[in-house]
C-alpha cells in the first residue's frame, strides 16, 4: 500500500492579504517542515480580500524565503475579479474571472499575470482558477501561456488535459480515513484560504501533521511523474466514475 500524498494549497496570496493569519499558517507549516503551494494573485483588485498592504519588496522577500524551503509559487488568477457568472466546467460557483470569456482575452490576462510575477522573480508552472471556474478556452490558453499544471477538478486522480497535469481539489479541511486514502493511491489537494482559517482549523491541521505524518508535496514536484500519475488504470477509471456520480448527486 502506497502512502497517500497531499498538496496543501493556499489561495488569495497577495501584498494585501491578512498577514496575521498568513503568519500563523506559515509558523505551523514550518514547525513540521511541510511545504505549501501558494496561489499568488499577480494584481489583486478584489476589495473583499484586501486587508491592508505591505511593501512589495517585503512581500516578495518572504515568498522567496519560502520558495527556498521547497514551497511552490503558483498563480491564482490575474486580478481576482468576477468577470462573468459562468460556472465553467465544474459549475461549482456562479462566478468566474475566466470562464465564458474569449480565448484571446483569457490568454492576455494569463500572460500579463506571468509577466508581473516574472518581475518579482517567479516563474509559476501551476495555475489556480478563482472560484474553481474554468472552461475549455481556459485550458487552451493555459497551455499556450506556458503553464504545466492546473489545480482544480473533481476527479480522484490526476489527469492529462491538453498537455497539462490536472490535479483535482476535493478537500477543504484535513481528511480522515487515511487507510482508505492510501488504498486509493492518489494525490489529494487540500484547499485553504488563510484569511478564513480559524483557530479550530489550525488545531486540526496541527493534529493532522503530528498524528498522521502525511507525505506533502507540491504540484511542481509531481511534474516528472506525470506520465505515471495520469495513467488510467482499470481501478482508477472505476473509482473516478463513482466519484463523478457522487459529486453530481451532491450538486
Amino acid at each position: 500500500m502506497s502512502p497517500a500524498r497531499f498538496i496543501i494549497r493556499w489561495d488569495d496570496i497577495s501584498p494585501y492579504q491578512n498577514y496575521d493569519q498568513f503568519h500563523r499558517l506559515v509558523a505551523l507549516f514550518r514547525k513540521y517542515q511541510i511545504p505549501a503551494v501558494l496561489g499568488v494573485i499577480p494584481d489583486n483588485q478584489d476589495a473583499s480580500i484586501k486587508f491592508g498592504k505591505v511593501d512589495d519588496s517585503a512581500f516578495i522577500a518572504e515568498l522567496k524565503d519560502l520558495e527556498k524551503l521547497g514551497w511552490e509559487i503558483a498563480m491564482h488568477g490575474y486580478r481576482h475579479l468576477k468577470r462573468t457568472e459562468d460556472g465553467g466546467l465544474l459549475a461549482l460557483n456562479q462566478a468566474s474571472e475566466f470562464a465564458g470569456r474569449p480565448f484571446q482575452d483569457q490568454l492576455f490576462d494569463m500572460t500579463d499575470g506571468k509577466k508581473i510575477l516574472a518581475r518579482y522573480g517567479f516563474d509559476p508552472v501551476t495555475f489556480i482558477p478563482p472560484w474553481h471556474s474554468f472552461d475549455e478556452a481556459t485550458i487552451a490558453a493555459l497551455s499556450q501561456a506556458g503553464f504545466r499544471a492546473l489545480s482544480d477538478g473533481w476527479s480522484l486522480y490526476p489527469r492529462s488535459i491538453n498537455g497539462l497535469m490536472q490535479l483535482p481539489v476535493i478537500f477543504w479541511s484535513v481528511p480522515h480515513r487515511m487507510r482508505l486514502l492510501s488504498w486509493l493511491d492518489g494525490v489529494y489537494t487540500i484547499c485553504l484560504h488563510p484569511q478564513s482559517t480559524s483557530t479550530a482549523d489550525l488545531a486540526a491541521l496541527d493534529r493532522f501533521f503530528r498524528d498522521e505524518n502525511p507525505t506533502v508535496v507540491t504540484a511542481a514536484s509531481l511534474l516528472p511523474e506525470m506520465a505515471r500519475l495520469v495513467r488510467p488504470t482499470l481501478k482508477r477509471r472505476l473509482l473516478d466514475r463513482l466519484c463523478a456520480k457522487y459529486y453530481r448527486r451532491r450538486g
